[in-house]
């Protein structure tokens, strides 16, 4: 037998995702294309000779597979980190977060106002919301229920009119509006999250990695048994991508090694990776 090209080695499990995806897809784009006039002893079954990449083995539902765990890696990985529900909520419990104080904090402060009727408002409803002061500092969902405890309470019957002397009532109904929208856009955030809940990054590389360690033996096998131009190019293209993969790779890691040890980092050898 005479001398063929060997696919070189490469550890892509060591590879960030943006190295990773870009890998993986140079290597989709090097896939030879079926061909009417590929050698009968190369179809070994039916499927590779109907479509896929038959110079190198690889069959249509191999190629499919593999390209939709691409697309569903790249979508993981590029997915907005922050839902857009989450940045609603967070504007709003800030918002009840100042009303709740203001509200407590009138109260509170009340009892040194000029005017008799405000002192005495003040003093009455401080014994309702001495509970609720701090309010804003408790975790979110205790602070979503005791702003309705407030609500409940500064509304009993026997309050209402010392709410009315300070003036409070657009405030709690702000509040009540605030902390109602609070709540149902949390919740509408965990019925979205469950319900377009996808599969982690790290199980679909896994999947990927497997199929690039079958793609890899079977191009190697067919370039072997029977070269073609297909597939002589297609491990030569493969070789000079996992050239260059590992030659960024380890410049980053040089560079980032360099950032945090003040430039004493030892050399990495391209065939580390």
């Amino acid at each position: 037998m005479g001398a063929y090209t060997k696919i070189k080695s490469i550890r892509i499990q060591i590879l960030n995702n943006s190295e990773y995806l870009a890998f993986i897809n140079s290597v989709l784009s090097f896939l030879p294309p079926p061909q009417e006039d590929m050698p009968e002893e190369l179809s070994l079954d039916e499927e590779v000779s109907a479509g896929g990449s038959p110079a190198i083995g690889l069959s249509k539902a191999f190629v499919n597979t593999l390209e939709t765990d691409v697309l569903a890696l790249a979508d993981v990985v590029n997915e907005s980190r922050i839902a857009q529900e989450t940045e609603e909520a967070q504007a709003l419990e800030n918002q009840r977060d100042i009303i709740a104080t203001y509200v407590t904090t009138r109260i509170s402060r009340s009892s040194s106002l000029p005017l008799e009727a405000e002192r005495d408002a003040g003093k009455f409803l401080y014994k309702v919301v001495k509970p609720y002061i701090g309010i804003a500092r408790l975790p979110v969902a205790q602070e979503s229920v005791q702003i309705q405890g407030l609500l409940l309470d500064l509304r009993k019957e026997e309050n209402a009119p010392y709410v009315t002397i300070l003036g409070l009532e657009s405030y709690l109904a702000e509040l009540e509006s605030v902390n109602n929208a609070y709540i149902n856009i949390t919740k509408q955030r965990i019925e979205n999250q469950a319900a377009n809940k996808k599969e982690t990054g790290a199980a679909i590389r896994e999947r990927i990695n497997s199929y690039y360690e079958e793609l890899v033996l079977l191009a190697q096998s067919y370039n072997v048994v029977q070269p073609t131009e297909a597939s002589t190019s297609f491990v030569n293209n493969l070789n000079q991508l996992i050239s260059a993969t590992t030659a960024a790779y380890n410049q980053r890691k040089k560079g980032n090694n360099t950032s945090s040890s003040g430039g004493n980092e030892d050399s990495e050898a391209p065939d580390e990776l």
